[in-house]
Formats: C-alpha cells, sequence, structure tokens
C-alpha cells in the first residue's frame, strides 16, 4: 500500500503543481523581482520596422472582410504595412472577398490544395520582404494600437518575438464564452510573469510578431506552428515576450462542442511538439524547458493524473483509509457537479458552482483524446463554426 499512497500523492502534487503552485511562483518570483521592467514608449514612426500581417484564412468568408477592415484601420504608418492573406486550400467565398480589398495593397495567396495551415504560412512568409512578420487569424479583431504595442520590443536585439493579449468577448449566446474567459485570463496572469522573468513557454499563433530573419519554414506536418516558432526563437537564444497592451478580441466557440474539438486538436498538437522537443526539455537543464514542464505539458498530462488520482483513491478506501475516503468524496461531489452541469446545460447559462467543474472536466476529456489523436496519428479535423 505503501507505493500506492506514493504514487498517489505524487500525482496529485504534479496536478496541485501545475493548477496553483506554478502559476503562484512564477507570479510571485516576478513581482518580487528587484529590477522591474519599464513600461516602453512607442516607436517613432521613423523607426517603426517594415510589417506583414499574415491572416489564415481557411473558409472564413464569414469573418474575412471584417479583419481586413479591422486590419487596414490599425494605428501603423501605412506605408509600412502590409497585408497578406493565406487562403490556401479554401472553397468558399474567403478568396473573392478577401481579392476585394486588392486596391488597399491586400495580397493574396491562394492555391487549390488544402495542405494545412503550417504550409499556407510558410508560403506566405516567403513571399514577405518585411523585418516583421505579425501572424493573426481571420476571426480575431485587433485594438487600434496593437501593432505600435507589439513591434516597440524589437527596438531591443534579444526579443525574437512578441505575442499580445486574446480577450475573449462575453456572450450570453455561446456555451464556451465563461470557460474560455476565464481560461484566457488565467492564460495571461501567468504569461505576463513568465515573459517579465524570461519568455514564455509558447505564443498565441491569433497574434504574434516575430522577426522575419529568425522564420525557419516549419514542418507542413506540425499541428502547433505557434509552439514551433517559439522553440527556434528560444534555440536562438532570443527572449518571446508578453505584451498585454497589444490587445485582440475573438468570440468564443458557439457551443462546447467546438470548443472540445479544438481543444483536442491543440493537444495533439502538444504531444506532436513533445515528441519532438522532448531532448531539448528532458532532463530541465534551463529555466524555459522548466517552464514548459510544468505550464504546458503537465496540462496536456492533467487528465491521465486525475485517472491515476481516482483509481487509487478507490482501492486505498476499500482498503479501509479513512483519508483516502475522504479524498475520493471530494472527488464524486466534483464530478457529481459537472454531471449535473452536462446534464443541465442546455437550459440556459449554468451558475458557476456547476460551470466551472463542468468545463473543466469536459477539456480534460478533450485533452484525452488529443493524446488519443497523437497516437492514432488522426488527421481528420472539424472547423469550428463562426
Amino acid at each position: 500500500m505503501y507505493a500506492l499512497k506514493l504514487i498517489f500523492f505524487v500525482c496529485a502534487f504534479l496536478i496541485v503543481h501545475h493548477y496553483v503552485l506554478y502559476p503562484a511562483l512564477v507570479i510571485w518570483l516576478a513581482r518580487s523581482k528587484s529590477t522591474q521592467t519599464p513600461q516602453r514608449p512607442f516607436l517613432p514612426d521613423a523607426q517603426t520596422p517594415s510589417i506583414t500581417v499574415v491572416i489564415a484564412a481557411y473558409n472564413e468568408e464569414r469573418v474575412i472582410a471584417a479583419k481586413l477592415r479591422n486590419t487596414l484601420s490599425l494605428d501603423y504608418p501605412r506605408e509600412k504595412l502590409r497585408v497578406m492573406v493565406a487562403a490556401d486550400g479554401s472553397d468558399d467565398g474567403t478568396v473573392g472577398l478577401a481579392q476585394g480589398f486588392a486596391d488597399q495593397g491586400v495580397r493574396v495567396l491562394h492555391h487549390p490544395a488544402r495542405r494545412g495551415k503550417t504550409a499556407a504560412l510558410n508560403r506566405a512568409v516567403a513571399d514577405a520582404t518585411s523585418e516583421v512578420i505579425v501572424f493573426s487569424d481571420a476571426n480575431n479583431m485587433f485594438n487600434p494600437d496593437a501593432l505600435r504595442h507589439l513591434v516597440k520590443h524589437f527596438a531591443d536585439e534579444q526579443v525574437g518575438g512578441v505575442c499580445g493579449l486574446k480577450h475573449i468577448v462575453e456572450s450570453h449566446d455561446r456555451e464556451s464564452a465563461a470557460g474560455d474567459s476565464m481560461y484566457w485570463r488565467y492564460e495571461s496572469a501567468i504569461k505576463m510573469a513568465e515573459s517579465h522573468l524570461g519568455s514564455i513557454t509558447t505564443a498565441d499563433g491569433e497574434i504574434f510578431a516575430v522577426r522575419r530573419s529568425l522564420y525557419h519554414a516549419l514542418d507542413e506536418a506540425l499541428i502547433n506552428d505557434d509552439a514551433a516558432i517559439t522553440f527556434d526563437l528560444i534555440r536562438a537564444n532570443r527572449r518571446v515576450l508578453y505584451e498585454p497592451q497589444a490587445k485582440s478580441s475573438e468570440q468564443a466557440s458557439i457551443c462546447i462542442e467546438d470548443d472540445f474539438n479544438v481543444k483536442v486538436r491543440m493537444v495533439s498538437g502538444g504531444f506532436q511538439t513533445l515528441a519532438r522537443e522532448w531532448r531539448y526539455l528532458i532532463p530541465p537543464r534551463h529555466a524555459f524547458a522548466w517552464t514548459f514542464l510544468s505550464h504546458k505539458v503537465l496540462r496536456w498530462t492533467a487528465p491521465e493524473l486525475l485517472l491515476i488520482v481516482m483509481a487509487l483513491s478507490i482501492v486505498l478506501s476499500l482498503a479501509g483509509d479513512p483519508l483516502f475516503m475522504v479524498f475520493l468524496a471530494l472527488q464524486v461531489m466534483f464530478y457529481a457537479l459537472a454531471l449535473l452541469g452536462w446534464q443541465r446545460r442546455h437550459r440556459g447559462p449554468l451558475p458557476m458552482h456547476l460551470y466551472v467543474p463542468f468545463y473543466f472536466c469536459a477539456m480534460n476529456t478533450a485533452a484525452l483524446f488529443g493524446l488519443h489523436r497523437h497516437l492514432t496519428r488522426s488527421t481528420q479535423w472539424k472547423k469550428a463554426a463562426r
């Protein structure tokens, strides 16, 4: 029984470390750091780098026009701003709508074959000649000064990339809005701390600026292109920063099923990243490896850890250990609330005491499916409805 208890407490510690201890530690370290990083001012127009905003747009006819209007209205010297739509594989009205902005300098890249987002981004960056590439998605809208906040950090040669803040628009009509909003606020607090201490673990491809000279063509089989770019920058001994003043916003998934599918894809890509990068991460010989394992890898493996904790709670409770009876009862209560939330989710907005367990369990179940997708090498993905 001693061995089972040891496994239980190791798994429980890893869960608590990921969700509570690691965020608390990096936030505390960032706040207690003796030398605070001053806010950088905007660069004068004469010193702003030339940029190309690359918009990934596979079958995005419902949002591409709004995205292009948003991008063309941003506060940035117009002679230094190019806009490129990577619409490879699109067979709806995306290409035609985007080409309608050609007289405003928008360039549309379209190849009929669908080879994936990474291939489209490689082709777009190869076509770009600007100093900085800003990656974005068609459903993600930037605040007017977002570009200026992103590029101000490139005055420091040690900075290779800058990631902005993604805000989820509040909506009572979209089932995932509350959960996505909580998740991204939680992520934002961690990223701010990581950035202050050195580098963030993974940038978000919705609003991510990169030095063009540091971008290397990515393997087209990659799912999480933003993670691969982050690793390339870290290996080049450059920092990847988080700039919360560079704000973007997007709608949450319409239903939890779409959010579930996005999470499956993201976690499958996470395990793909781990399989490719494990020699750089294990053993953790540098700060980035430790933060990546704590922040990302433990998130992808959380469902397996939760299942082990539950199984051992049952075994040790049946053996008559009163402490594990308490642990088991607490878990049963939590999962019962999640089940009740799932049963009542179509009756209207859930109260938080039901929504939080329900969303937590739904996303961890998706992570479990993500591991299955990675192991079976499945490449069939369903696009979320806009």
